[in-house]
């Protein structure tokens, strides 16, 4: 797998996660990073997630 797939898997698949947060009325950066952490999804280089983090994501 290539890297820029290996990209586009992360995405898609948190894109599938930030989803499942909104229903669940999981709506801030650190709600959504807490979301993420509780179910042990990492960022790309394998670190925990920050609000900053998300926000970041959302806005790129």
């Amino acid at each position: 797998m290539t890297k820029q797939q290996e990209n586009e898997t992360l995405f898609r698949n948190l894109i599938v996660e930030v989803e499942a947060a909104a229903v669940a009325g999981m709506i801030t950066p650190q709600a959504i990073a807490d979301h993420f952490n509780a179910n042990g999804i990492t960022s790309r280089k394998g670190r925990r997630w920050t609000s900053m983090n998300v926000a970041k994501f959302f806005n790129s």
